[in-house]
């Protein structure tokens, strides 16, 4: 029985220890997707990455990745009933696009687990648009509706220090990272607002234009990546 022991545990670690030489001295390519949980950029935006990495030798990891977010969302209040008197509209549009570029050192590497440090450089492209409508009740055949149209366009730099563990399970791996990003910001916002009044017949309209510029607008926020990653 002893021996039947002694022979399996040798039959672990051997095989361990395989595993662990190959993929330390190994240079491999592979795909990866992932995610952060945190809404760095704000308006709830999580973008879905898309990375290409190179491993090499275990310890160095290299990855180009891009950031893609898409999202649109709408409202009417003429379809909740407790609602009454102005019939509002709102429809929201979010994107974002971009690329980055993160590298990370395993300080430490035990098995199948590595200890990881890094830095990510990321470039964005940001924008927001509303489009709100909102329409009184029509008395006497004499219309007021109001029409705001807002877009929002930045360009996000941001520099992301990370410390975290990797998980290698032969071809695949699990990242967990904890990030703090420097995130600064800039671009502008646009935007309409269409008045309409008057009797059906004759209805007038006036339009007001407005811009805004954001400017080095600088925040430091922190998050938790994940992501999974198959090498060929």
């Amino acid at each position: 029985m002893k021996s039947r022991l002694t022979l399996l545990f040798l039959l672990i670690a051997s095989i361990t220890y395989a595993q662990d030489s190959y993929y330390s001295n190994q240079t491999q390519v592979g795909v990866g997707i992932g995610g952060n949980l945190v809404s760095v950029v704000g308006k709830d935006i999580k973008p879905t990455e898309i990375s290409m990495r190179f491993r090499i030798h275990r310890h160095h990891t290299v990855q180009l990745f891009i950031p893609i977010y898409k999202q649109s969302e709408s409202f009417k209040s003429n379809e909740i009933s407790q609602v009454g008197l102005i019939n509002t509209s709102v429809s929201t549009k979010k994107s974002l696009y971009g690329v980055g570029l993160d590298y990370d050192y395993a300080l430490h590497t035990y098995s199948l687990l590595d200890f990881i440090v890094g830095l990510r450089a990321e470039f964005q492209l940001q924008k927001y648009r509303t489009d709100l409508t909102n329409k009184h009740p029509v008395t006497n055949n004499y219309i007021n509706q109001e029409l705001t149209h807002t877009e929002k366009k930045t360009s996000n730099y941001l520099i992301s220090p990370n410390a975290g563990l990797r998980l290698n399970l032969g071809n695949l791996a699990l990242d967990a990272k904890f990030l703090l990003t420097m995130l600064s910001k800039n671009g502008d916002t646009d935007g309409t607002i269409e008045r309409r009044r008057g009797e059906q017949s004759n209805i007038s309209s006036t339009t007001t234009e407005f811009s805004d510029k954001i400017s080095n607008k600088f925040k430091l926020k922190p998050g938790v990546a994940f992501s999974v990653s198959f090498y060929l």
